[in-house]
């Protein structure tokens, strides 16, 4: 959703009952292309439960794309999920 110079990004979380392929976390980008190039800006959430953030310190009147995906920790690496699909959205 839109915010002043922010977006708040809601996305499906995991369902509790996979225990056994629990996600550590996930990783959102913003950008203002689709290429995601330009004011590139990657932020980590922690925590398969987790289901919406709020990024701050965007510019103000932009368009920008978001995409997600999940990651896994095992023995301190990470392995990360396929990007999701694009969505925009716009600051003010």
């Amino acid at each position: 959703s839109n915010g002043y110079r922010s977006l708040t990004v809601k996305w499906a979380r995991q369902k509790k009952k996979m225990a056994s392929s629990r996600i550590s976390g996930y990783q959102i980008q913003v950008a203002t292309n689709k290429a995601f190039t330009k004011n590139r800006k990657t932020v980590k959430v922690k925590g398969y439960l987790n289901n919406k953030i709020k990024i701050t310190g965007l510019k103000g009147g932009k368009t920008y794309y978001v995409r997600i995906r999940t990651y896994k920790a095992v023995s301190g690496k990470r392995y990360y999920s396929a990007w999701s699909e694009v969505k925009t959205g716009k600051t003010y």
